[in-house]
């Protein structure tokens, strides 16, 4: 195993400067090492190393940041969420939800085998289980023609 995989990757920050370094603050009081530029030339420069687990930036950004290197990209304006405003029938203001981008970021600071594990916890948990012997989606349409729900009674057209 080489330090590489030991040492986690940065996280890049693709958004204007005043945005990008509030991001940059936010992910640095929580530990995350990350990168903010805000400029396409820096942001190309950047990807083409090696040095990025991810990235965060706009919807707009995405596909270009995914045409330089094929990376997982957060979207940070999923993480905006509008509240109306009391004062007004039309006035809304927007709310971030720093609790749901932090564990996006968390998530994606995991190594890809951590992340699995979950997946074949919940698989072994299953494996003491019966399986069904017909999917649900056939037991459904058998039940909206009215079919029988048992084989019972039913001949072999083999035979």
């Amino acid at each position: 195993m080489s330090i590489e995989t030991i040492r986690s990757k940065k996280i890049l920050v693709f958004l204007p400067t005043a945005a990008a370094s509030a991001i940059v603050t936010k992910l640095a009081d929580h530990g995350h090492e990350s990168v903010a530029v805000s400029t396409f030339p820096e942001a190309f420069t950047a990807l083409r190393s090696d040095q990025y687990s991810f990235a965060i930036t706009t919807r707009g950004e995405i596909d270009l940041l995914r045409n330089i290197r094929s990376i997982p990209v957060v979207n940070l304006e999923v993480f905006f969420h509008t509240e109306p405003s009391g004062d007004g029938p039309l006035v809304t203001s927007k709310r971030f939800d720093s609790h749901a981008f932090m564990k996006r970021i968390e998530f994606l600071v995991q190594p890809m085998a951590t992340r699995a594990e979950p997946a074949r916890a919940e698989q072994a948990k299953n494996e003491g289980m019966p399986e069904r012997d017909t999917p649900r989606w056939w037991a459904a349409i058998k039940f909206m023609l009215g079919l029988s729900r048992r084989r019972e009674g039913l001949k072999d057209v083999r035979s």
